[in-house]
């Protein structure tokens, strides 16, 4: 029988003469991981654990086939990297089990990503967020290809995001899954962004003033809009509540959405709200965030909201702008 070795990563075992671990893309020896062309991937495919016993298989309806536990539905950790994209999603300290998601996903010298997050007080919030990231990364991906704006294809996204999280609900309704959804289009003339909820994208310019490109749907920002001063607003009793999601109780409105063309370069951080928790402002962000390729900046980002406290699940996705020329690249 051939060698193994566990992945440093994610555990999984792997023949000693393979790179990179077959299950999350991991380099298995300390050298970079080589590049393979992939069209879009999803935290939902990371390999995962059964919460009791700590089993890696379950049965085709989620449920673990050693202790018979329903497993959940997304992994505590996830990595991948797609060269022009790159993401972390980790569990942080204090929930149960991992309610965010994302998937990312690539064109020729255009990069894709969405990113969700269960609404805790929900049922199944995990459920939620990874069925709307996997239905609306093919779809946004799709809509491009057969040439639609990047707003309306993110329009079109946010559509099919919300189906599969009906679909999920099923006919019991009580208490549905419900998720928030951010998602971007990164190409070289331009950044498109569009949201439901608090999930947030930040665009950090090399050398410039940072901002933020998201506007949380809350009940201040609610008030804000309709005229009350900020201070004011923010001062109200669950001033930072949501007033939209997605979700089969949710209104089915269009997400808001923003195109604009950078002067230079710089990253597009695009996050749940357990890392804009710990630097919301975005000159905070800026500064908190290192230089280096996509994926360690993911990490390191990842990493300062654990230490901090890790209280929310945290995922944090970086994308270079201008795009990366097109290349053989990788998922890991």
């Amino acid at each position: 029988m051939a060698p193994t070795i566990d992945c440093p990563a994610c555990g999984a075992p792997a023949s000693a003469g393979f790179r990179f671990c077959e299950a999350c893309g991991t380099p298995l020896h300390g050298v970079p991981a080589p590049q393979l062309a992939v069209e879009w991937v999803s935290s939902s495919t990371a390999p995962q654990r059964c919460e009791a016993c700590g089993h890696t298989a379950f049965t085709p309806d989620g449920y673990c086939e050693q202790c018979g536990q329903r497993g959940p539905t997304g992994p505590d950790h996830s990595e991948f990297d797609l060269g022009l994209v790159a993401g972390v999603s980790d569990i942080g300290h204090r929930h149960e089990r991992n309610e965010d998601a994302f998937a990312l996903g690539g064109l020729p010298g255009t990069a894709l990503v969405a990113v969700c997050d269960g609404v805790s007080s929900s049922s199944r919030g995990d459920a939620a967020s990874h069925a709307a990231v996997d239905a609306a990364l093919p779809v946004l991906r799709t809509a491009l290809t057969e040439g639609s704006h990047p707003e309306r294809a993110i329009g079109r996204s946010v559509h099919a995001a919300r189906e599969a999280v009906a679909a999920v609900a099923g006919p019991d309704q009580g208490n549905p899954p419900s998720c928030t959804f951010v998602a971007a289009v990164v190409a070289a003339g331009a950044i498109t962004v569009g949201w439901v909820g608090d999930s947030r994208a930040y665009w950090l310019p090399d050398g410039a003033v940072p901002r933020q490109l998201t506007v949380d749907d809350s009940l201040a920002n609610e008030l804000i809009a309709s005229g009350m001063p900020a201070d004011e607003a923010r001062a109200q009793p669950h001033s930072g509540a949501l007033v939209r999601w997605i979700g089969v109780d949710a209104d089915d409105g269009p997400p808001k959405v923003l195109t604009f063309t950078p002067e230079g370069p710089g990253r597009l951080i695009v996050c749940s709200d357990g890392l804009s928790r710990y630097r919301s402002a975005p000159e905070a962000l800026a500064s908190a965030t290192p230089t280096g390729p996509p994926l360690a900046v993911a990490r390191q980002l990842t990493q300062l909201a654990l230490d901090a406290g890790g209280v929310d699940n945290i995922t944090v996705v970086v994308v270079p702008y201008p795009p990366a020329a097109p290349a053989e690249g990788s998922a890991q």
